[in-house]
């Protein structure tokens, strides 16, 4: 079923599986970010590290959009 599209904006309140998967996420990401942050500075590290807050909005998201 299609939300409307004033539901893309509605906060939703996790469950404590998806409370899990997020914070799952973060670690996941963190650690990435690290390895990430041991290169030199540039553009592509400017890129990658924009990518991946990308990257763990857009998982958490679809997380969120589950049904409870």
């Amino acid at each position: 079923m299609a939300m409307p599209p004033v539901a893309n904006f509605e906060s939703r309140p996790l469950n404590d599986e998806q409370l899990q998967r997020v914070k799952d996420n973060v670690k996941a990401a963190t650690a990435l970010f690290e390895t990430i942050t041991r290169t030199p500075h540039s553009r592509e590290r400017s890129v990658a590290i924009t990518k991946l807050e990308e990257v763990v909005m857009w998982a958490n998201k679809a997380i969120s959009r589950e049904e409870n």
